[in-house]
């Protein structure tokens, strides 16, 4: 179930579904909050026409500027391109609101929409002249209301009341009312701004300069968070691959230093003629199939596991004397568990290297419980001071690692001695 949603997380339509959605609230959600809005199907072209071209230069920037100039260290190329950009994005905002404000006429009702609803604006007459649209702020205050004619080419100040009307017939322009309004009112032109006079507008140059820095910001910050996530992904890769070389050359060494003592113990039984040689040599066998075709798995039954464990000390009991007290406890329910391969072998086979003597009284306690997801390993053996371990053995050193990287956070161990025995006792965390 989850492997499936994270599978849909990661397919393209998902991924394409996602960046139509955002793409949508990004183009419908400034008609929200504007405090004015010109009802006006040229007004709302306009408006797609330069988002498109904002959408435009995102990609542009997350998909061929950075790759290509960013991360390759061409600083003072990426920035050049950078203005250019938002040059060209200015250039192009003016130009569409020349045309537009061009060939906007008014029209019998047309609205100009408050933010209000009781101050609209009604343009009634056909012949209003062009006119600069910027943003404009209203609010109320207390005042007269009268009714102001002018037939002066440019309306630089007007009152213009709740449900008051503007009218022109050719250069008069007419606000009446019998309300009040108060308003810093739009620039009225006879004639309307050059294109050259659009490019140098402030409210041009602010509302092209923020939009286009603000998509190749967050272009430029998806494009780095992208980035990081993808490095921190190679990062673990390479992490889990250095893990899995190290485990299998701990592994591998594991194996032959196994394999060595199953053969010392089939040797001493033959050389003694023991009649358990043949059933050695079978146990042998098994263990040798576990060892081949289990043991490169990255995790195995624990029941398999513990199969093995428990060959390996049948072999061990028929190379030793009736006297060595070897005593093998398997508590609780290992079903549906899973561990590591080859992981409890070692703290056995290191009992069975130290903690046997032919000449002193010897013993070795192994005691396996297994408690809901949880195992636990004691094994008890005797302990001779006088001893030096051999040369060449592999010791706990190498299980301790294994341990370490497979079950970080996930086991306990704990090794002690005391005068005259060696204790190791494990836990471990097991994932069904």
């Amino acid at each position: 179930m989850m492997l499936s949603f994270k599978r849909i997380l990661k397919s393209r339509p998902f991924l394409i579904s996602l960046h139509i959605l955002g793409w949508a609230c990004f183009l419908f959600f400034p008609f929200f909050i504007y405090r004015i809005q010109i009802m006006h199907t040229g007004f709302f072209l306009k408006e797609l026409v330069d988002n498109l071209f904002l959408i435009g230069i995102f990609y542009l920037n997350i998909y061929v500027l950075i790759p290509r100039y960013f991360n390759r260290s061409k600083i003072v190329t990426y920035l050049c391109s950078i203005a250019l950009l938002i040059i060209f994005i200015t250039a192009q905002q003016a130009a569409l609101n020349f045309y537009f404000f061009k060939h906007l006429g008014p029209r019998p009702g047309m609205m100009v929409r408050l933010a209000k609803k009781s101050n609209d604006l009604s343009v009634t007459s056909d012949s209003f002249p062009p006119f600069h649209h910027r943003r404009m702020f209203f609010s109320a205050r207390a005042g007269m209301g009268e009714t102001i004619i002018t037939s002066s080419a440019r309306l630089d100040s007007a009152m213009v009341p709740a449900g008051g009307t503007v009218t022109a017939s050719g250069s008069a322009v007419s606000v009446a009312s019998t309300g009040f309004l108060p308003i810093p009112p739009p620039h009225i032109f006879e004639e309307g701004p050059t294109l050259w006079e659009y490019l140098f507008f402030p409210e041009v140059l602010r509302r092209s300069g923020f939009f286009a820095l603000l998509m190749l910001f967050m272009s430029g910050f998806i494009k780095i968070a992208l980035e990081w996530f993808k490095s921190e992904k190679q990062r673990e890769e390479l992490k889990v691959e250095k893990l899995n070389a190290e485990l299998k050359f701990l592994k591998s060494q594991i194996n032959p230093h196994f394999l060595f003592n199953c053969l010392n113990t089939i040797y001493s039984l033959a050389h003694k003629q023991s009649s358990q040689t043949e059933h050695a040599i079978l146990k042998l066998s098994t263990i040798m199939r576990y060892m081949i075709y289990e043991s490169n798995e990255a995790k195995v039954l624990l029941s398999q596991e513990l199969k093995y464990l428990h060959d390996y000390i049948e072999i061990q009991r028929l190379r030793l004397p009736k006297d060595i007290d070897i005593r093998y406890q398997l508590n609780g329910d290992a079903d549906g568990l899973q561990i590591e391969p080859m992981l409890l072998v070692p703290f056995v086979e290191n009992a069975f290297k130290h903690g046997i003597s032919y000449t002193e009284e010897s013993f070795i306690d192994i005691d396996v419980t297994t408690t809901n997801d949880m195992i636990r390993l004691i094994v008890k053996n005797s302990h001779f001071k006088e001893r030096v371990a051999e040369r060449g053995g592999i010791g706990l050193d190498n299980v301790l690692k294994r341990l370490a990287l497979l079950y970080e956070n996930r086991h306990e161990i704990n090794i002690s001695e005391t005068e005259n025995q060696f204790i190791v006792d494990l836990k471990i965390v097991l994932n069904k």
